[in-house]
């Protein structure tokens, strides 16, 4: 036991588990570009479904109650979405990140054992996980860019594993949103190509809009989203917005006379969302 618990496998099986079978509740801070924002969270499983609600606790008054697994088919993921991503890979299954275990911390009065996936390339951010050593639970998430400068960082405060009612899955605001994570990956047609992709991303959703159509790219740990939508003439939209982690590049594109909008977002580094952006085309 005690060499399976020296191996990346080991904890990352103990994080499945514990994702998909722990209740639990705690306070979470979230902290990016400076800011610190404090989070309530309850996590339950219903029928062995997954069903989570997020409060933010400062700032804007915010409110998430998510059901099922977060998948990388859409934007509108809960903050911890980058966990249960974690869940799915298997072992060493994701070839664009070296895994390393790196030692213990103390995390919310609890003993942590650290796992950082290092990329093997500039095209995606490092992540850094503390995971629970009692039940595997990730406590800690940090995004790490450019000489570890950490972008965003997650972290339990206080944890709570008592069992979560039903009552404490409400809505506690009437401007509540909702994220239903229970249904497959949309598969619609599109005409629009990317001529370069970083190695070890694909397309895994498409989904058409009104005015265009968006498309998402993972790695298995990283997701981004291209967004090609129909430009008006008098509109020019370029230039880029940095969340914390998450980055928005905007340029455009010319198909027989008519301007659209290309929008890359994700938690992938500046120069890798304006690369994708610029090889968006038709392909013809």
């Amino acid at each position: 036991m005690a060499g399976e618990q020296g191996s990346v496998e080991y904890w990352l099986g103990r994080l499945s588990d514990a994702v998909s079978d722990l209740e639990y509740s705690g306070l979470v801070t979230f902290e990016h570009q400076g800011l610190l924002e404090t989070l309530q969270v309850y996590h339950a499983v219903r029928d062995g479904e997954q069903v989570e609600r997020v409060r933010y606790l400062s700032g804007e008054p915010r409110e998430l109650i998510s059901h099922g697994t977060t998948s990388a088919c859409d934007r509108a993921v809960s903050p911890f979405g980058r966990a249960s991503q974690w869940s799915g890979v298997n072992g060493q299954g994701t070839g664009s990140y070296h895994f390393v275990l790196r030692g213990g911390e103390r995390i919310a009065d609890r003993e942590t054992v650290v796992i950082e996936a290092r990329p093997r390339d500039q095209h995606r951010l490092g992540v850094f996980l503390n995971l629970d050593r009692e039940t595997g639970l990730p406590l800690k998430s940090m995004l790490v860019g450019a000489q570890g400068r950490v972008l965003e960082r997650y972290q339990f405060v206080e944890l709570d594993l008592s069992p979560i009612s039903d009552e404490d899955l409400k809505p506690r605001s009437a401007d509540v949103r909702r994220i239903d994570n229970r249904h497959a990956c949309e598969t619609a047609q599109t005409r629009w190509q990317l001529s370069w992709l970083p190695d070890g991303y694909e397309k895994v959703a498409v989904r058409t809009l009104a005015d265009g159509d968006m498309l998402v790219f993972s790695d298995g740990l990283s997701v981004f989203t291209v967004f090609v939508q129909r430009l008006g003439p008098e509109l020019e939209y370029k230039g880029r917005a940095i969340r914390g982690a998450t980055v928005a590049y905007m340029d455009r594109v010319e198909v027989d006379g008519t301007y659209f909008t290309v929008t890359v977002v994700g938690e992938i580094p500046d120069a890798t969302a304006q690369r994708v952006a610029r090889s968006v085309g038709t392909g013809s």
